[in-house]
Parts: structure tokens; sequence; C-alpha cells
């Protein structure tokens, strides 16, 4: 996920972002909010829909894959910044608003038990141990921050080492834990482990190949992707939506070691050329960019507005849960929640709901010498002449960075 605006102390950048990334992205949460929005309002004792029970489970090698590789391909600058940087900027960033918005989780969970007749009923006390053990064991919907954390983090330490090893190593990791971990490769529930280590530890292994991958080749991607034409890239999307309807049709082989992996291979290349191919069609590709550039606002609120939404329709009564309507009122409410999830982001704009408070941002800045080897006399010198404090060492990113990727073509070829 990208910064959602400039606070003082971020670093922009100059260079314009790769609008099929962003797309890419929008793509992305619209999956995560109709999953969710599908699940909750199960709760709500809403009609069962075989066919997004389907959709969810297919789409499961395209939603977090694609997602994480985005994230990668935005992520690459902060790999390569001062420590000093990363902490004071990204990664109070990400801590801050994990910690912050599990407290409406907390809300939710506690009135949604107590309203709904599918949630488990709970208590303040529970959900407050929860959340206190929440840094070591990830839950409930924010565990993908924690794992943003994680990645980038794994991905500063590994700089030195060659990227054939890390990505290597990062697929054996995911081969392994999607094919031989996950009980059954493919549940959504994830049974008695994920009860144990919590959604995050449960899912993030299997995913950090794709952020890593796409963080080492970031400017390699987005120039590759640049140079091949658009119908190329239709094409990839079409063979990739054949594959998909075969693969659907032995769902019975998902279990088997490599196959899942195969499949989140296929859904981010797949997903990335469909995302390139839709800049044909300018209106959707611009309304899911925009999505795309705005993620984090509704990743953080949509499960809320959604609980919210759902025991608003149970305790009316309302027959929207029932069929012919069901499947209707999951889109309805998605799209609700996608909607005030922006208008919230925007009205929070510049506020500490979507940015950590100024003392935050400022005391990474008295462990920027424990992690950056100091300059040395003639460089320190030097760094404070005009022609060269432009490209001091220890200014990695450039002044005005805004988180995108770093191609030196970032539009697909239209």
């Amino acid at each position: 996920m990208s910064l959602p605006h400039a606070y003082p102390g971020a670093r922009p950048t100059s260079r314009p972002r790769a609008q099929w990334v962003d797309t890419a992205k929008g793509i992305s949460i619209l999956l995560v909010v109709l999953l969710h929005t599908s699940l909750w309002l199960r709760q709500a004792d809403m009609d069962r829909i075989p066919a997004f029970s389907t959709l969810n489970t297919a789409f499961e090698d395209l939603r977090m894959p694609l997602f994480f590789a985005m994230s990668g391909l935005f992520a690459a600058k902060w790999l390569a910044a001062g420590w000093g940087d990363f902490l004071r900027t990204k990664a109070s960033l990400l801590v801050w608003v994990f910690l912050l918005w599990q407290i409406p989780v907390i809300a939710y969970r506690i009135i949604g038990g107590h309203l709904l007749p599918g949630m488990v009923h709970t208590d303040l006390g529970t959900q407050l141990e929860t959340w206190a053990w929440s840094p070591l064991r990830a839950n409930a919907e924010l565990w993908f921050l924690w794992a943003l954390v994680l990645f980038l983090l794994a991905g500063r330490l590994l700089q030195k080492v060659p990227t054939g090893w890390v990505v290597g190593s990062a697929a054996a990791l995911s081969v392994m834990w999607s094919g031989l971990v996950w009980p059954g490769a493919t549940g959504l529930e994830g049974g008695e482990l994920r009860h144990l280590v919590g959604t995050g530890l449960y899912e993030a292994p299997a995913y950090f190949l794709f952020f890593i991958a796409a963080a080492r080749g970031s400017s390699r991607v987005c120039d590759g992707v640049a140079r091949v034409p658009q119908t190329v890239w239709a094409a990839v999307a079409v063979g990739w939506l054949v594959t998909f309807a075969w693969f659907g049709a032995f769902e019975d082989q998902r279990d088997q070691p490599g196959v899942v992996f195969l499949c989140q291979v296929c859904g981010v290349i797949g997903g990335s050329a469909l995302t390139v191919s839709l800049q044909r069609i300018r209106p959707a590709a611009r309304a899911l960019a925009f999505l795309g550039r705005h993620t984090l606002e509704v990743y953080l609120s949509h499960t809320t507005i959604v609980v919210a939404l759902a025991s608003v329709l149970y305790l009316t009564g309302s027959p929207l849960l029932a069929v012919p309507w069901a499947a209707w009122t999951v889109v309805a409410v998605a799209l609700a929640a996608i909607a005030l999830g922006l208008l919230l982001g925007r009205a929070a704009r510049g506020t500490w709901l979507l940015e950590p408070p100024a003392v935050l941002r400022r005391w990474p800045g008295s462990l920027r010498q424990a992690f950056e080897s100091p300059a040395s006399p003639a460089t320190s010198a030097s760094s404070h002449s005009p022609a060269t404090s432009a490209a001091s060492p220890h200014s990695p990113v450039s002044p005005v960075d805004t988180g995108s990727p770093s191609p030196r073509t970032t539009t697909a070829r239209r």
C-alpha cells in the first residue's frame, strides 16, 4: 500500500505513477471488499449464494498475490532508503494504523457478536487481549499491514543477498506453505493452525515471494510492461482466463504440492495482463486506478462499515438478505463500504486517523546513526556543497517521492 498522502517528513517523488499498477491495486481491494462483504452478510443470516462462494474461492489465486506484488512494486524505494527515513515514514505509518484501527475492529466484533446470529459472542477483555498480542499474532482483516511491515523489514535485511537466492528461497517457502502447511491448501478458514498462530502468520509466508520479486525487479517489470504492445497483454489475459477456468475444473487437484503456487503465479501474471489491457477502457481503468491510489483508507474502514450495514439489514428484517435480492445486496453493500471509506479518507486526511503523530515520526531519527554508517570527513564536507547535496548518500529517496515505482517509462503502451 502506498502512502495515502504526503505528511510533513515524507519524501514523495516527481516520477509519475504507473496507472496499470494502481488499476491492479484497485481490482485487488475490490475483490477483498467483496469477499469480506459476502462473509459478513452471511453472519447476518443472509441466504447462501453459491455463485459468490465459488467466485471468492476462484479469485483466491488473484486477490492477495496480486495485492502483494503491486505493493512490492511501490515498496522498492523503501528497501533502499535510509533506516531513519524508512522508520520515520513508512514503518511508523503502517504500525500506527495497524494498532489504531483495531479499535473499530474490537467495537464491531463486540457489538456484532451481540446483534448478528452468525458472529461469535465475545467480550471486551478477550478483544483487548487479542489486540495486545497483535504485534506478534496478527488477526482479523488488518493482517495485511502486519505482513507488509515484516516483508519490508525482511527485504531491507536481505538487500546484500543476491536476488536469485532471495527469490528462489521465497518461491520454495511459498510452495511448501501453500501446498503442505495450509490445511487443504486453499481453505478460507484454516482450521486450528490459523487459530493457533493468527491470520498473519498463517497467510504471509505464501505471499512473500510476490512482494520481494516485484520489489527486487520493480524497474524491469515496469519497463518491460511498457515495451510490450497491449495486444500481447490482451492475449495473455485471455490465455489466463482459459487457464483459470481449466484449473477450476480440477479443483480436487489443488491440494497437491505446487498446484496452488502455480495458480497464484498465473494469477499475478494474468491479473497484471488484465489490468494493462483494461487501460484501453479508460473510464474503467481510471475508476479502478483511483481506487488503487486510496487502498489504505478503504482497507482500514470497509469491514466496520460492512458489519454496521449488515446489522441494520438484519435488525430491520430486510428482505434484501433473502433470494433473489441477496446477490445484489452483496454488491450494493460492498460498493457502499468503498464509497464511505473513500469519503472517510478524504475527511480524515491530515489527521492522526491516517498518519502517525509527530512524536512517532521524530523518534526514529535518533536511531539513524545506529543503522547507517557515518560519512567520512571528505564525504561530509562534500555533502554540504550545492553540487552534491541533492545526491547525498544519506538521502536515497528523492525529496519529491510518493512511493510509486521508479521505472524509466511507467505507462503501458497504448
